[in-house]
């Protein structure tokens, strides 16, 4: 049986009062819930005296103590190394965080900025700030605690068959094509040379939603709570994938029928300059493929859980991703040329 997605999850006043009892923070003025991001993870906007701050909760299964400590190390790592993130705030004893009971609580420095509008020069900036965050955890050598790469996921096929079983015969034919494309495209990445590529640190969530922006420049990214070690290229797929998709729309909410290539090669063209080491072929090779892989994962679980994705029925929402991921398909010798070095786009 599929679970319809739950509410908003919010702060208790008790819980607030508690949790923020923990900080030197002066007098606050105004407390608010700060609607956006995961409904799991709930959110306080908090005005004191001399700042302002975002309290956060983590969401269950991503509050052990050893992946917080590396998630927030990374973080620490970057802000002190000058990358555009959105500070951790210390409590009295000096902690990063607090644990009340189970549950794991972050504040941090509110960053007043605007969205992503797809105004010119965001998504150069956009790939420069990934490939810096990229640059500066490459010789990482404190302990990995984090989430598994969306490569060749297990996840894919055990919900394409929970569907199967338990969605109807609507949505296991919506979702029936997904299986192939998936299984295409890991195999493609796997022949490309997955295996022999280096890892690093990655964000592990780059979409519009965790950025923000100052006119053109990344002002903070937001949200290190899928940070892991994987190769980079999965990243910058996904990532590049999650803005293009929102390009002509100027919109996180809007999505476009298909990815702009335009989009891509500024991205490519923002995260080479910020790097020493630009995008090699092999693995611009592996990026449609990859963009396809983060595609249908991130659209087939949830659908599996709930048979909708947000409010959007389930069946509709896997045929326009299998749309969209035909697309790419047909469209590889494009976006890869787009992102090679001097590419005119087709």
């Amino acid at each position: 049986m599929m679970t319809r997605e739950t509410a908003r999850r919010k702060l208790g006043p008790q819980e607030l009062t508690e949790v923020l009892d923990c900080y030197d923070l002066g007098m606050v003025t105004d407390i608010r819930a700060f609607e956006r991001g995961s409904r799991k993870s709930p959110k306080a906007w908090i005005r004191a005296i001399d700042s302002t701050y975002l309290l956060k909760r983590r969401a269950p299964g991503r509050d052990d103590a050893d992946r917080v400590k590396f998630q927030h190390d990374v973080q620490v790592h970057l802000k002190s190394h000058g990358c555009p993130v959105a500070g951790l705030v210390e409590t009295r004893t000096g902690e990063t965080h607090v644990r009340r009971g189970s549950r794991v609580y972050e504040l941090f420095n509110f960053i007043d900025g605007a969205r992503f509008t797809s105004q010119a020069g965001q998504l150069e900036s956009t790939g420069t700030a990934m490939s810096r965050m990229h640059d500066e955890c490459s010789g990482w050598t404190g302990p990995v605690h984090g989430g598994v790469s969306f490569h060749g996921s297990g996840d894919v096929a055990t919900a394409i068959l929970h569907i199967r079983d338990k969605g109807g015969p609507a949505l296991a034919d919506a979702a029936a094509p997904l299986e192939d494309l998936f299984e295409d495209a890991r195999n493609e990445v796997d022949r490309l040379g997955w295996s022999g590529m280096r890892k690093t640190i990655v964000h592990g969530d780059w979409h519009p939603g965790n950025l923000i922006f100052s006119g053109s420049e990344v002002a903070a990214l937001l949200d290190f709570d899928s940070t892991r070690e994987e190769p980079r290229i999965a990243e910058f797929a996904n990532g590049a994938l999650q803005f293009a998709m929102r390009h002509e729309t100027g919109s996180i909410e809007q999505l476009s029928r298909e990815p702009s290539l335009d989009a891509l090669g500024a991205i490519r063209r923002g995260y080479d300059a910020g790097t020493f080491e630009p995008l090699e072929e092999e693995e611009r090779a592996m990026v449609p493929s990859l963009m396809i892989e983060a595609m249908i994962v991130e659209a087939i679980v949830p659908v599996a859980m709930h048979g909708t994705f947000g409010d959007v029925p389930g069946e509709s929402f896997l045929s326009r991703v299998g749309d969209r991921a035909e697309w790419i398909a047909s469209r590889k010798a494009d976006i890869v040329k787009v992102l090679s070095a001097g590419g005119d786009i087709p």
